[in-house]
């Protein structure tokens, strides 16, 4: 763990990465959680929850017998999988990122999505639980693990979602470390005066001579 100065969290720019210790971070290991959740919540929801209706020979999604329940359930799974997707590769160039006022923004973008998908996966298990609860007993020879187990895993969303918000929410509280601030542009203006020196050392009868020839 970097305990030089930081910036929302993260330490300057150019430090050696590491695939294990990358993992092993908590807001990076919670997203993979997320994106593992809404695997599970898509493939339940949008293609293991349907089933022939007996009478009718059609196909039918098993929460209430209507289709919204399959369709919503695999569009938040699949947008969850999505967003998780992309915060981890944030995650992978945020310490790469030597703006302070970029890494701001993404803090509060990561933050207000989180926090919006939380929300949706709250609801998305409120609905799909009460749209159970109100479907006739199908048949034993019909299984009904997906549609159970796209309900836990959307709960389990919620709080996978909303734990990356509240990480979100610690880095935003961090700032920026003053010191961050000085060290990076001591790093910058020095590698400005090692440029200029090495311009000021250059012979200038050397440069009127490789004019000429």
């Amino acid at each position: 763990m970097d305990t030089g100065p930081q910036a929302y969290g993260a330490g300057k720019v150019g430090g050696e990465f590491n695939i294990q210790n990358f993992v092993r971070k908590p807001h990076v290991f919670v997203r993979l959680l997320s994106l593992l959740f809404g695997l599970i919540v898509y493939f339940c929801a949008s293609s293991g929850s349907w089933t022939t209706d007996v009478k009718t020979n059609e196909e039918v999604c098993m929460f209430k017998l209507k289709s919204f329940g399959c369709h919503i359930g695999g569009v938040v799974g699949f947008t969850s999988v999505i967003g998780a997707a992309v915060f981890v590769g944030g995650e992978y160039y945020f310490e790469n990122v030597p703006s302070v006022k970029s890494r701001k923004h993404y803090v509060l973008i990561d933050l207000g999505f989180s926090c919006l998908w939380s929300f949706w996966n709250f609801l998305l298990f409120i609905y799909l639980a009460d749209a159970w609860g109100n479907t006739p007993d199908f048949p034993d020879s019909i299984s009904t693990a997906n549609p159970t187990t796209a309900i836990y895993f959307a709960l389990f969303a919620t709080f996978s979602w909303g734990t990356s918000a509240y990480f979100s929410y610690q880095r935003y509280n961090m700032g920026v470390d003053p010191a961050f601030i000085s060290s990076f542009e001591a790093d910058q203006f020095g590698a400005y005066d090692e440029t200029q020196n090495n311009s000021n050392n250059e012979c200038p009868f050397n440069n009127q001579m490789s004019g000429i020839i």
